[in-house]
């Protein structure tokens, strides 16, 4: 794989996460809603850490985007 496909999957995944994490927190809130603490606990720590590590791919996809524009020299 090359770098731009790299750079496009880690975006894909960061994307695919960030989805994970919306419907982790509409779960978290009805869940809330139905007095069901533990599945709403549940659904907050996965929307939490799937938003975590989506904004920790986006970043990755970001930065390797910038050392390709800084020209050497």
């Amino acid at each position: 794989m090359n770098d731009d496909g790299m750079a496009e999957a880690i975006a894909t995944t960061g994307l695919f996460l960030n989805f994970i994490a919306v419907i982790a927190v509409a779960v978290c809130l009805a869940s809330w809603g139905a007095s069901d603490a533990a599945v709403a606990a549940a659904a907050g720590v996965v929307a939490l850490l799937s938003f975590a590590a989506s904004i920790a791919c986006f970043r990755a996809q970001a930065e390797d985007q910038d050392q390709k524009q800084v020209p050497a020299g």
